[in-house]
């Protein structure tokens, strides 16, 4: 009797807890088929790209803030990974390609309100980056809960790319499907008894970045031109290309005059130049010659007897 009953619960339980979770996204990353309609981007945008993110949402209690016990999503943050080319487990150390962080920043309130406040930034290896607002649509609960998904996982969602770096790989993204979460969701209201109380939960899910036929074009020159600059900008060929630029450096730059022996000079100017007249010493004259000189002076006295 007890099976019965416990295959009765989890006939009603397990369709609405997986609700927008698929077990065959565990060991690989969706595809367009895996997409809802309601969630499902423009007929024109393809998707490019997906990626695989793990990391934790924090919530914070606030019962007080509306008069009713209520959870605020006050951060997120998740590493990412790509799926391209990959096999499961995607979350490999080493493998990062980008982060996506949620944060709010509207000065204007005191707490973070996820439907207004909070927008998702998801950046690149290559420096390149886009955020998100509110989604557009969603698979779970009524429109405009605070947290939409079930009790276990969050929801499938659609969202519109707001604004992004003006080059690089996802500036050319215009829509992003969340798909394929696990765990995350928001604690339940009356777990929010205490004013601050803070709760982080671990949450994975993948992000599929979708374009149009223009962003296409540009995402495949670009990967073409990312790959040539991986494969020639190694530390080893870096090295090289500096050595070189040393070396042409060296070869062009002027070298230092030798410094030539000096001259012999001439014997004119080795031999000391003689003193003017009026600077050279007169020799001593005999005694006869000077008197003869000067009449006037006394003759040299002479010996008395």
């Amino acid at each position: 009797m007890k099976f019965f009953i416990t295959a009765a619960i989890l006939s009603i339980t397990v369709p609405f807890t997986l609700a927008d979770f698929l077990p065959s996204l565990l060991n690989a990353a969706p595809t367009s088929s895996d997409v809802k309609e309601r969630i499902t981007p423009p007929a024109n945008a393809t998707v490019y790209d997906v990626w695989y993110a793990k990391g934790r949402r924090v919530y914070q209690c606030n019962p007080e803030k509306t008069g009713f016990q209520h959870w605020y999503t006050v951060q997120t943050h998740a590493l990412l990974y790509p799926t391209k080319g990959e096999q499961a487990p995607f979350d490999v150390d080493g493998k990062e390609i980008g982060q996506m962080a949620a944060a709010p920043l509207n000065p204007e309130h005191q707490e973070a309100n996820p439907i207004d406040t909070t927008p998702v930034i998801y950046s690149y290896k290559d420096g390149s980056w886009l955020g998100t607002g509110r989604p557009v649509a969603t698979t779970t609960k009524e429109e405009g809960r605070v947290e939409r998904g079930d009790s276990v996982h969050l929801d499938d969602h659609f969202a519109t790319v707001s604004k992004s770096s003006t080059d690089g790989y996802l500036s050319h993204a215009k829509y992003i499907v969340r798909l394929g979460s696990t765990d995350g969701v928001v604690p339940p209201p009356d777990h929010c008894t205490q004013k601050g109380m803070i709760v982080s939960k671990p949450f994975s899910a993948y992000f599929m970045f979708y374009t149009d036929a223009e962003g296409i074009n540009q995402v495949e020159e670009e990967e073409k031109e990312w790959e040539r600059m991986v494969r020639e900008y190694t530390p080893e060929k870096l090295a090289a290309v500096e050595k070189q630029k040393m070396e042409a450096a060296e070869s062009y730059a002027p070298k230092p005059a030798v410094q030539e022996e000096e001259a012999p000079k001439p014997a004119v100017q080795e031999e000391e130049a003689p003193k003017p007249a009026a600077q050279e010493e007169e020799a001593p004259k005999p005694a006869a010659q000077e008197q003869a000189a000067n009449p006037e002076a006394p003759a040299a006295s002479e010996g008395t007897v």
